[in-house]
């Protein structure tokens, strides 16, 4: 079946992500992304948070795209509010070299500071409304589900 399909479920392992300054790693639920703009393209990880209500892309990495701001604003994350953009980017979801979810055009928030977000963060505005998800956390698994009608 394509995708670790198990009873109709997509399974990805949580990734290990280096905790900036340190040695130590942790193993969050994270997927690999695909971001593409009309001049470039790269892969990259997400971290799927189901406490963000927006998608959030690095400043580092918007900049590398050369992704134009389509509209000023702000954003509140765990650390409080700060100024952003919105741009607009294809978001496509992997596993392993096939995209099992992609978002055309999709207007994810910029934060201004290059060190407010480390990772591309995959929030209740993109990956949820497409997919159930389900985090087991004692098998460090993500597991998404097409919704049933």
């Amino acid at each position: 079946m394509p995708f670790g399909r198990f009873r109709g479920a997509i399974i990805c392992r949580y990734l290990a992500y280096k905790m900036p300054g340190t040695n130590h790693f942790l193993r969050l639920p994270m997927v690999h992304v695909r971001l593409v703009s009309p001049q470039a393209s790269l892969s990259t990880i997400g971290l799927v948070d189901s406490g963000s209500t927006t998608t959030f892309i690095p400043f580092d990495l918007a900049d590398i795209l050369s992704l134009p701001k389509v509209k000023e604003d702000s954003a509140i994350g765990a650390g409080g509010r700060f100024k952003a953009f919105i741009a607009k980017v294809d978001i496509s979801i992997m596993k392993g070299s096939s995209a099992f979810a992609t978002f055309k055009d999709f207007p994810a928030y910029v934060p201004y500071d290059p060190e407010a977000i480390p990772y591309v963060v995959l929030g209740r505005d993109s990956i949820f409304r497409k997919f159930d998800i389900s985090f087991r956390e004692n098998k460090q698994r993500v597991i998404f589900r097409h919704p049933s009608r």
